[in-house]
């Protein structure tokens, strides 16, 4: 991204990814900000899974897998989805609306476990993010469990400042999903950062496979799930090529992967970052966007902005 050039334009952000997607969602929901710079209140948009369109996509995943089952009278099949910011698995949801015969989802996380607490106790708790070899699921309070526990009957939502748009109290749950139809559905389970590694060794050394740390998630929560059973079809979402992650390759397996030839014609090219210098907050909850990263980030636009007029 930070290569593209044209009109893309990278920020980095002091934080983690929940303090990055909270920024996205304040500038979002900045109505008066738009206006101003676009003379568009509703012009700001987004293309990761904030978004509803870009569960689209995602929801295309699923069928493709189906697609590859070597058996055409397979019927029903388990789906094992490496879940962060849960739109592969809320993709599935739709799919499986869609008329997919998806018997389970599994949604496998990282040590970030607040969703398989949630199925488990009924209570949702965000805590502080925990750094994971499977980076893009270092994601504490994901986007689309709101549409998820929408979908079973429930509400969630975010108690914000309305001075300035700040979540105080993320996770609010004020009508519960239906609890019994979202465990029939879904079996969610944490996989740790040791079990990252031991699972990426164990498929090589097995199947001479090698798997990024996400996709080592949706094979160890698959394979806890089934419990020595293997007598269903069940596929497994790699969400990454593992040359983007050579240090956790080389750590499991003491191989370094080839990079794949994107990253080979991104590695020599021109970088364009625009820096968010500003410091998050540090509270009980772990890091949480400030204000000054919004105000800055906000700065940065307009300067942007007129720089393109």
């Amino acid at each position: 991204m930070t290569t593209l050039g044209d009109n893309i334009y990278a920020f980095e952000v002091n934080g983690d990814f929940d303090v990055c997607q909270a920024l996205a969602k304040n500038i979002l929901a900045d109505q008066s900000l738009a206006g101003e710079i676009f003379g568009d209140r509703e012009r700001f948009t987004s293309a990761n899974s904030i978004s509803l369109g870009r569960l689209l996509p995602q929801a295309v995943y699923p069928f493709y897998a189906y697609s590859r089952l070597t058996d055409e009278k397979a019927g029903e099949f388990i789906a094992s989805v490496p879940s962060g910011n849960f739109g592969d698995m809320m993709g599935t949801i739709v799919a499986r609306q869609m008329g997919l015969p998806v018997k389970k989802i599994i949604c496998g996380v990282n040590e970030n476990t607040e969703f398989p607490d949630f199925l488990s106790s009924g209570e949702y708790v965000v805590r502080p993010s925990i750094k994971s070899p499977s980076s893009a699921m270092i994601v504490s309070h994901p986007s689309n469990l709101a549409r998820l526990i929408d979908f079973y009957g429930g509400h969630l939502y975010d108690e914000r400042d309305p001075s300035n748009g700040q979540v105080v109290r993320p996770g609010i749950i004020d009508r519960m999903p239906d609890m019994e139809n979202m465990r029939r559905d879904i079996f969610s389970i944490g996989v740790n950062n040791p079990l990252h590694y031991e699972t990426m060794k164990f498929v090589y050394e097995k199947y001479g496979v090698i798997l990024d740390p996400h996709g080592a998630v949706g094979w160890k929560s698959l394979e806890i799930f089934l419990n020595g059973r293997h007598d269903q079809p069940a596929v497994i979402y790699e969400t990454a090529d593992p040359g983007k992650f050579p240090e956790d390759v080389e750590k499991a397996i003491g191989i370094i992967p080839e990079l794949p030839p994107g990253m080979k014609r991104q590695a020599s090219l021109k970088e364009r970052i625009y820096s968010i210098d500003a410091a998050p907050e540090l509270t009980t909850r772990g890091l949480q966007l400030s204000n000054g990263q919004v105000e800055e980030a906000k700065a940065k636009i307009r300067e942007i902005w007129r720089g393109r007029r």
